[in-house]
């Protein structure tokens, strides 16, 4: 039934679990993803829902339909990179410059 996750997906789960246990163990009030879809959009909709802000780095591969429904969710959405190889190095970059993320 992992289709009728907010994302459509799986990884719902999986980053309601990371973002909850990072908010109360280390205080964490920012996330940043990479993704290519999915992911994005269930960070995006863990993030929205525990009142974080949400940035998602995506390669320019990425759909307009899957851009549409992460800033719709509220997330900060760059474009960055012609794969999400690309993507990941500049979420991975400004996750490492940010102390609350």
């Amino acid at each position: 039934l992992d289709s009728l996750q907010p994302s459509g997906s799986f990884k719902d789960r999986g980053m309601a679990h990371l973002c909850t246990t990072l908010r109360s163990t280390k205080g964490t009030t920012r996330l940043i993803s990479s993704s290519g879809g999915n992911a994005g959009l269930a960070v995006a909709t863990v993030g929205s829902k525990l009142g974080m802000d949400v940035q998602v780095i995506v390669p320019q591969t990425t759909k307009e339909l899957v851009l549409q429904k992460l800033r719709g969710l509220g997330a900060d959405v760059t474009v960055h990179g012609a794969n999400w190889n690309e993507a990941d190095v500049l979420a991975r970059q400004r996750a490492g410059e940010d102390d609350e993320a």
